[in-house]
């Protein structure tokens, strides 16, 4: 089974306020011509096709014109799911809109997850849903995570699973091998939801031949080669500008695994220049810039200035500025774990005077502070 696995299109997404949308077009086009030069048996999208629950009329044009070509010009079957930023109705009502029995969106979480066979291997289409709402629909009181729902689900699946047949898992999620830390976010993915109840560990997959993922930006395996987020084909953030933009080729069968990168390469790339305002002037580019300046003071008029040279510039910051406001937001949090009050005016007084507190001052200030504990009481 020869799978390209892709997520997070985020059609319509506007970054910094200059439309993605040509960027995406270009992309996607090409990527029609890859599944037929590869000769790819399934196309998977792992959710967030669009970047809005209601996209703009372009957005969709473009997905339907995207969806048809796969299905119809290159002859390939897709398999498709809603992300947390699809409205996962409007997502399964389009689908059923373009009428063809080899384009398979799974816009709503239903109680009996949706299996779809190709050429022998089985899909299971797991789209986003809360856990709430999961919890509700499955009347299933021991949910109270993401953890949780997603072990409900995957034992239902794995009830009927056939063990010695080829089974994939398309998903969209935040899963870790034991903690965040052991897998790399970025600005523009949207919170799942509150703390770490968004979290799922890929233990829970065990069970699966290959677990295609979306929802974080940048493509990485979790744990093992069978458990892999393709990230998004296009830079979306300032954090995504080292990320190298991929589709996944996965050749699959019981016994074996091969992942291959396959470049999406936009004709326009997101990067980061750092330099002095002069030495960034000297230079131009038609790609999105975020830029780093390193001059101590400021530049008048810097970002319109840059612009004659650099028309899709995104953003600017100053790294001595920010570097200033990293030790004074250290040196917060530092005080603010000091519970000791004396401590904190010591501080204070010693930053203020640029001297010691000495014993008389401090004796009087002490007195005071019990005064005022005392007037609490």
């Amino acid at each position: 089974m020869r799978i390209l696995h892709t997520a997070d299109w985020h059609i319509g997404k506007i970054v910094n306020e200059f439309s993605m949308l040509e960027e995406q077009a270009e992309v996607l086009h090409r990527l029609v011509d890859q599944v037929k030069e590869l000769e790819v048996d399934v196309l998977i999208m792992a959710g967030d096709l669009y970047d809005r629950a209601v996209p703009p009329k372009e957005a969709v044009v473009l997905a339907t014109d995207i969806f048809t070509r796969l299905v119809k010009e290159a002859g390939i079957p897709v398999l498709a799911i809603a992300g947390n930023h699809d409205s996962n109705e409007r997502l399964e009502y389009g689908a059923q809109l373009l009428s063809t029995s080899d384009l398979h969106i799974e816009g709503t979480v239903k109680q009996k997850v949706r299996k779809v066979t190709i050429k022998g291997t089985h899909f299971y289409l797991l789209p986003f849903g809360d856990h709430v709402s999961i919890r509700k629909l499955l009347d299933k009181e021991e949910i109270r995570d993401l953890q949780d729902a997603t072990r409900v689900q995957l034992d239902s699946i794995q009830a009927e699973m056939d063990p010695e047949a080829v089974n994939v898992l398309i998903a969209h999620g935040y899963v870790v091998n034991g903690g965040k830390e052991s897998v790399e976010d970025s600005e523009s993915e949207r919170p799942l939801s509150i703390g770490t109840t968004e979290y799922v560990d890929v233990e829970l997959f065990e069970a699966f031949d290959y677990v295609a993922l979306g929802h974080l930006h940048k493509a990485q395996k979790v744990k093992t080669d069978r458990v892999r987020y393709s990230g998004s084909p296009i830079k979306y953030s300032k954090s995504e500008a080292r990320h190298k933009k991929q589709h996944l080729l996965v050749d699959l069968s019981k016994e074996s695994i091969t992942v291959e990168s396959i470049p999406t390469e936009p004709k326009r790339d997101l990067r980061i220049l750092k330099g002095h305002f002069d030495e960034l002037m000297q230079g131009e580019s038609e790609d999105y810039i975020f830029f780093e300046l390193e001059d101590k003071d400021y530049v008048i008029d810097a970002m319109n200035q840059l612009r004659r040279r650099y028309p899709y510039a995104m953003g600017l910051e100053y790294l001595a500025k920010k570097e200033r406001q990293s030790k004074a937001d250290s040196r917060t949090h530092e005080l603010a774990d000091r519970k000791n009050v004396l401590e904190l005016f010591d501080d204070f007084y010693s930053n203020f005077k640029d001297q010691p507190l000495d014993d008389e001052r401090r004796q009087a200030v002490q007195a005071i502070w019990e005064t005022v504990q005392k007037g609490g009481e």
